[in-house]
């Protein structure tokens, strides 16, 4: 049973298999032109050379390994890292619902605008052409509705009082 499933799973990935087989076959002649490349560039060279280009390879960077562990550790030109403590900004929003205080009185003129401008902007949500504004809008001012919804509930709280 087991082998049917499988038969059935690579049919469903062949295409996806042949992909990552030419990208692997690609890959494979690439190297494989680098490594002949690289034998023909040397060819001619003679034990004392190999020797005298792993010699050279080592010390180098040998040299930049022990450089650079030396001058971190004798560095004081100040490019240490420097820990600034995080502070809370000024400019914050609380997230409780019940420390926003709203000081100004909603007029039932603004009140009737933001009515109107919440329909319009629902209205926009419910036809095919306007979805697109209503969805940027959405997405370029994400706590619009919010904000409405907040200011209607607001109004009608002091209403009712």
């Amino acid at each position: 049973m087991r082998f049917f499933f499988n038969r059935k799973n690579n049919a469903i990935t062949g295409t996806r298999n042949s992909i990552w087989q030419k990208f692997e076959q690609a890959n494979l002649r690439l190297q494989h032109k680098c490594a002949n490349w690289l034998e023909r560039k040397t060819a001619h060279f003679s034990r004392l050379n190999w020797i005298v280009v792993l010699f050279t390879f080592i010390v180098f960077t040998g040299g930049c390994s022990i450089y650079a562990i030396v001058s971190s550790f004798s560095d004081t030109t100040g490019k240490n890292i420097t820990v600034i403590p995080i502070t809370k900004p000024t400019n914050s929003v609380s997230l409780n619902e019940n420390d926003i205080e709203l000081n100004a009185i909603i007029s039932k003129a603004e009140l009737e605008k933001i009515i109107r401008f919440r329909k319009y902007i629902d209205s926009l949500g419910r036809s095919p052409t306007g979805k697109k504004t209503h969805d940027s809008i959405v997405q370029y001012r994400p706590g619009l509705l919010d904000s409405l919804a907040i200011l209607e509930n607001y109004y009608y709280s002091h209403f009712k009082n």
